[in-house]
């Protein structure tokens, strides 16, 4: 037997209750936390199982509040639909259109992001292999847009777009999270909150749409 072992490294401790719950705290006068305080358990679970991969702890170790952001935006796995633990937090999938109601399920997505902000009703939408249309009002005003169809890809411009709409109408504006690919994460704050909110998770946010 080789008489030279090497014993293997202990497992890293992944982050507790302790310090997620300290983390969660500081998001909380932000408006991007949890929307229920109970779920406080299985977000360490959720983390718990994430670090046990190590690519996953080097990225914890130096973006913890990325990490974390994208773990509340979901989806969820402990209850049924793609729902996240804040409601002020998007995470999607630009390779998204099915068919018909792919649009509807975007735009309420952003309705719940930016609740209390604006009403939007009527969502309507037609998506087919060649068109798509996509109907819906915001604080009663019509909106009617006609999205590109490019096999199952999201259009951008539609989100662009809505977003832009609903940021005229209120003090939010919808911002996106580095490290995106494929899907996004976006997150919705105060736009007076954006300079503080940067400093505390030490990244740039890029908004969804563009301001002058």
């Amino acid at each position: 037997m080789w008489p030279f072992t090497r014993g293997r490294a202990p497992e890293p401790t992944p982050p507790g209750a302790d310090e997620i719950g300290a983390m969660l705290a500081r998001l909380e006068p932000f408006g991007v936390g949890p929307d229920r305080a109970e779920d406080l358990p299985v977000i360490v679970e959720v983390v718990a199982g994430r670090a046990r991969r190590p690519q996953w702890r080097r990225r914890w170790q130096e973006e913890p509040w990325i990490e974390l952001l994208w773990i509340l935006a979901g989806p969820r796995e402990d209850v049924d639909g793609e729902v996240s633990f804040s409601k002020r937090l998007l995470h999607w999938d630009t390779e998204c259109v099915e068919g018909p109601g792919s649009y509807c399920d975007l735009v309420r997505a952003l309705a719940r992001a930016f609740e209390g902000c604006v009403t939007i009703t009527d969502v309507t939408d037609h998506v087919d292999t060649r068109t798509a249309r996509l109907h819906c009002r915001i604080d009663g005003a019509d909106v009617d847009l006609a999205p590109v169809v490019d096999d199952d890809w999201l259009d951008g411009d539609v989100l662009v777009d809505v977003v832009g709409r609903i940021e005229a109408r209120c003090d939010r504006g919808a911002y996106l999270l580095p490290e995106g690919g494929q899907d996004f994460v976006l997150l919705v704050l105060r736009r007076v909150d954006l300079p503080a909110f940067e400093a505390l998770i030490g990244a740039d946010l890029a908004p969804v749409a563009p301001r002058d």
